[in-house]
């Protein structure tokens, strides 16, 4: 079952690894996230999204990340669901499982459990297909900081929570301080080898119109495949 919650103004889907929550610029939706959605819900593709092919889908995971997304049923909702992202008050929170690391590069735990990673970011490689890290904002995409909170839950295990999301930001911040997810291609430990991205998306939490707080968190247990 795909979808996890729902209700008159918007429903939320567990997105299962590697596959593509949009299309990519274009129309067809065989094989998306949005597409199994829509077979069910066909009132979210009524909604006009910023990019005319994504239609009501709030927000996008990478294709190896499982986990939560939110599509809007109606224009009123889209419009109130991204505006608050705009205004950072939409939070998601994420587990990661990462590759052992006897120390932490560079960075300082304020106590014993968290600690919080912040950059900006630039595209690398050919076609741009990664993503790095930079402190030197001559040398980022843009001018804005992306900041990825983190607690250690132990056994590997990291909680990261981001208010504001560049395209793999979890993975290349973890990969920064020296502690790449289990099973990226991309940013881990082996480099080019395929496996199963240990990132998933598991709790959404953001304010309500009518000044209540809206959180959803998916079942406790270890991170979905």
């Amino acid at each position: 079952m795909l979808v996890v919650y729902e209700n008159n103004d918007f429903l939320i889907a567990d997105k299962p690894h590697e596959v593509p929550t949009v299309p990519l610029k274009s129309q067809d939706m065989e094989g998306t996230l949005l597409g199994m959605v829509a077979a069910r819900y066909p009132d979210i593709l009524c909604v006009r999204g910023i990019n005319p092919w994504e239609y009501g889908t709030v927000h996008r995971l990478d294709t190896a990340t499982a986990g939560l997304v939110i599509f809007a049923r109606t224009q009123e909702a889209y419009e109130y669901l991204c505006s608050i992202q705009r205004r950072h008050l939409m939070e998601k929170t994420y587990t990661a499982c990462v590759e052992p690391s006897d120390r932490l590069k560079g960075f300082e735990k304020p106590d014993a459990d968290t600690f919080e990673i912040i950059s900006h970011f630039r595209s690398y490689g050919p076609k741009s297909k990664e993503v790095r890290a930079v402190q030197d904002i001559r040398r980022a995409d843009s001018p804005v900081l992306y900041r990825t909170k983190v607690k250690d839950l132990g056994d590997n295990i990291m909680e990261c929570t981001i208010t504001r999301g560049f395209r793999h930001q979890i993975r290349v911040h973890l990969a920064w301080a020296g502690i790449p997810i289990v099973g990226d291609p991309l940013y881990g430990k082996q480099y080019g080898q395929k496996g199963t991205l240990e990132l998933d998306c598991r709790r959404i939490s953001f304010p309500l119109e009518d000044g209540n707080h809206f959180t959803f968190t998916k079942p406790s247990g270890r991170i979905s495949s």
